[in-house]
């Protein structure tokens, strides 16, 4: 040992021995109070940084509450001049908004202060309120994304309408499948929706990106009529296109839909497939073969139809099938 425990001589009375036995026992102790003071005192520090931390806010927030009745009441006066058709208070009013700048305004602040411009008619104005605002966290970015849009979209401006929800999707356009957004009121107040996806879509085709429109139409997952109107306006985007770029995309959309196990839009891209390599003066007999045998895993006994009615070699095949649907439609129970 070193220090106070270096080795002592042990007498008969082996005080060494206790000795040593002490500073083994006692000197970690020593060391463990040393470390709990350390670590009390950067507790004590940490507590105290927290409730500075605690102060500054509340008192940020104090300062913040003045303008958060100064936009209220404008909010106010703006929809009184939009019942009253006031320009000119609308000018005024959003003018008002403008001149409240500060440095240190809450994310909250700045986004209603930007969501006031628009009910103000005066969307670029709140766009560019918008450009200085830096969310942090996924709800601020999506309150963000959504009222960027709703700037964006009232200021005509697809471009960024087109930015703000691609940023909602979060780079995942099957996202906004599941997204509705307010786009008006009925007249009994019930708001009118559409989906984020069609949305996204409409914008990248009035900005002259027909290609883009067609690869955010075929990421959509719905079956049934909407699935319909969308393979229809992707087919008006994809007639645009050379037969080897169009191809490319549609192989590619048939395979993440066969990823997903979108069945329903297999077929429908298959379908899409044929009718625009027949138009181009293509050959599509492998892809109808391709969606004859989907129709056959699927159970599809009209498509098969649909497939094989006008082949006189498959005519026994095509009286069979049209018995079995007839067979299921009068047996189907009624709606």
């Amino acid at each position: 040992m070193s220090g106070l425990c270096q080795e002592i001589p042990k007498s008969s009375f082996h005080f060494g021995e206790r000795y040593e036995s002490m500073c083994m026992k006692y000197v970690p102790l020593t060391i463990l109070l040393v470390a709990f003071s350390s670590h009390m005192q950067m507790v004590r520090a940490s507590n105290g940084l927290l409730e500075r931390s605690i102060a500054l806010t509340a008192q940020l927030n104090y300062k913040q509450k003045p303008f958060q009745e100064v936009f209220k009441n404008i909010r106010n006066r703006c929809n009184e001049a939009l019942n009253s058709s006031s320009e000119n208070s609308l000018i005024e009013l959003s003018g008002e908004l403008i001149a409240y700048q500060s440095n240190n305004l809450l994310f909250e602040l700045e986004m209603q202060r930007a969501h006031t411009l628009v009910i103000c008619k005066a969307p670029k104005k709140a766009q560019k309120i918008l450009q200085g605002i830096l969310p942090e966290t996924d709800s601020q970015k999506r309150e963000w994304a959504l009222l960027s849009w709703q700037a964006s979209n009232a200021s005509m401006d697809h471009q960024n309408a087109s930015l703000a929800l691609r940023s909602l999707s979060a780079g995942v356009l099957q996202n906004l499948d599941q997204e509705e957004i307010t786009v008006g009121y009925r007249s009994d107040g019930s708001s009118l929706t559409r989906s984020a996806l069609d949305l996204l879509a409409e914008h990248e085709r009035l900005n002259g990106r027909c290609e883009a429109a067609a690869k955010v139409l075929l990421a959509g997952r719905r079956s049934g009529a909407l699935g319909a109107v969308r393979m229809s306006r992707a087919s008006q985007c994809l007639e645009g296109l050379n037969v080897e770029r169009r191809r490319d995309l549609l192989e590619l959309a048939l395979y993440e839909a066969n990823a997903d196990k979108a069945w329903w839009l297999v077929g429908d891209i298959l379908r899409l497939r044929i009718m625009l390599d027949l138009a181009s003066g293509g050959d599509a007999k492998v892809l109808k073969q391709d969606l004859e045998k989907y129709a056959k895993q699927l159970d599809d006994r009209y498509t098969q139809w649909e497939l094989i009615r006008s082949d006189i070699r498959r005519e026994e095949e095509r009286i069979l099938l049209e018995n079995q649907l007839r067979s299921s439609m009068k047996y189907a129970p009624d709606q």
